[in-house]
């Protein structure tokens, strides 16, 4: 029995020596409603070195998907910034210590509104910078009638009337604020427009209907189940 007790002991000090010693990347940080004024900001995540020891982090901008009108101006590890590229750089994070990372974006007052994203990857997990931005202050066309959207929720399609002429596009986004369709509206266009849905996913999307300038009149939520 003593033997027993004793290697229970020995495992439990040799798996906290284990926990101890170990480097952690977090997974995703958000930025939310990002401000669209063309200037950068920053957002950012750590890497935690909780061993005795330095840790030599190996990282690089592995992906990314920026929305229009967004700009990815540069990543800054807890020593150096650098230009927003996919070159692979290398910093020490000394023992028992936090070492900040940075991605800087910006977004001018026009960009699309939505979900844009960064993911650097290192040797010791990715980590993955959202940044997101929704409009406000948009007119809601359920109220004054200038579109109607049915059925909604929808299953294989979904009719949009039109009833107001600025409109001149239309964009459906999805839920990480990817375009998956955009319509241009004019005189000939059909109203009601018939939008199939048999080529996406159930889920959340908005419609973004905007004039000729590009200026955003105002957006409906629907659903596809």
């Amino acid at each position: 029995m003593k033997k027993i007790v004793l290697s229970l002991t020995m495992l439990f000090f040799a798996t906290s020596q284990l926990l101890a010693q170990t480097t952690v990347a977090h997974d995703t940080v958000w930025f939310n409603n990002f401000p669209k004024d063309g200037y950068t900001h920053a957002l950012k995540d750590s890497i935690i070195n909780n061993s005795a020891s330095p840790a030599v982090v190996t990282w690089s901008k592995s992906s990314d998907l920026l929305l229009t009108g967004w700009t990815g101006t540069g990543i800054c590890d807890p020593q150096t910034c650098y230009n927003y590229n996919n070159d692979s750089h290398n910093v020490t994070i000394p023992a028992n210590s936090t070492g900040v990372f940075y991605v800087d974006m910006k977004a001018i007052s026009t960009a699309a509104d939505g979900n844009s994203w960064v993911t650097v990857a290192t040797n010791f997990g990715n980590m993955t910078f959202k940044f997101t931005s929704w409009p406000t202050q948009v007119k809601d066309f359920e109220n004054n009638n200038l579109v109607t959207v049915y059925p909604n929720p929808a299953t294989s399609f979904i009719n949009i009337s039109i009833n107001d002429n600025r409109v001149t596009t239309l964009n459906v986004i999805n839920v990480v604020g990817r375009k998956v369709a955009r319509f241009d509206i004019n005189s000939s266009t059909p109203n009601p427009i018939r939008v199939p849905l048999d080529n996406i996913s159930d889920g959340v999307y908005l419609l973004q209907f905007a004039d000729a300038n590009g200026k955003l009149l105002g957006v409906r939520r629907v659903t596809k189940n």
